[in-house]
């Protein structure tokens, strides 16, 4: 069976603050409910909610990663569509997808999708929303593009996702941003997309996990901050760490993350 070509580089929009931070952990490192990570628990998710012969749409795709963990899972009468407005990313996408028969990439505004109208049914949108300043016109054509009835699956965070990792880079790597809330989150998601959509349900993945390792957690912030982070910063942030261990036996990361599923009118 085709598998996708390792594509973990790249992404659409430039991410700051706590949605940079959740991108590299959901890349990285993740959090496991039940046994499985995001991406399985995501797929999990869209399989309940569509049908099993059924076109698919991912808009903001990135680097496919849901696809890439995913793809031995994908139902036979699935047909997918994979946008994203970045060219280098769309590029990387068509390499990661060559030879996958079922699977369909093209670039295109979130705004202003290369798409018809109704053709699908099932929208997907992994934590895109709340890195747009404005996500009404996205969802304007989300709307657009499902059939009447079909689903909308909506991944987001939460408030207080991650929140003490952005504590720890606070003041620590120029241009984070802490405690930065989106105009989209799970707090407001639902009123947001209640104008538009029927049948507004919240999903949450997990309510937080534990690292009993100060390595794990400088390991996380590496991996997001990279060189950003100096050896100086690096090592006060290893003996917080080491501290809250010591006291609490381990250091806890609410992952405050989850999704909306909605309904086409």
């Amino acid at each position: 069976m085709h598998r996708f070509r390792d594509a973990t580089q790249g992404g659409s929009v430039r991410r700051t603050g706590r949605s940079h931070l959740s991108a590299g952990m959901r890349a990285h490192h993740d959090p496991v409910t039940a046994g499985l990570p995001w991406y399985g628990w995501l797929f999990d998710r869209i399989l309940a909610h569509t049908p099993d012969v059924a076109a698919v749409l991912e808009v903001g795709a990135g680097a496919g990663l849901l696809w890439t963990y995913n793809y031995d899972r994908l139902p036979m009468a699935w047909w997918v569509w994979l946008t994203d407005i970045s060219p280098d990313v769309v590029t990387e996408l068509r390499n990661a997808v060559d030879g996958a028969p079922q699977v369909t990439v093209t670039q295109g505004e979130f705004a202003d999708l290369p798409l018809g109208d109704s053709a699908f049914d099932t929208v997907v949108a992994n934590h895109l929303l709340e890195v747009l300043d404005d996500p009404a016109p996205a969802l304007e054509e989300f709307d657009r593009v499902l059939r009447p009835g079909g689903s909308i699956v909506l991944a987001a965070d939460g408030p207080t996702h991650l929140i003490e990792l952005d504590r720890l880079l606070a003041g620590r790597v120029e241009g984070w941003r802490p405690l930065e809330v989106p105009r989209f989150h799970l707090g407001n998601g639902a009123l947001v997309l209640a104008d538009r959509f029927s049948g507004v349900r919240l999903e949450r993945f997990s309510d937080g996990f534990r690292l009993l390792d100060p390595e794990a957690v400088m390991g996380l912030l590496t991996a997001v901050c990279g060189t950003q982070l100096s050896e100086e910063h690096a090592e006060e942030i290893r003996a917080e760490v080491d501290a809250v261990i010591d006291r609490d036996g381990a250091f806890r990361l609410t992952t405050d993350t989850g999704l909306f599923v909605c309904t086409a009118r």
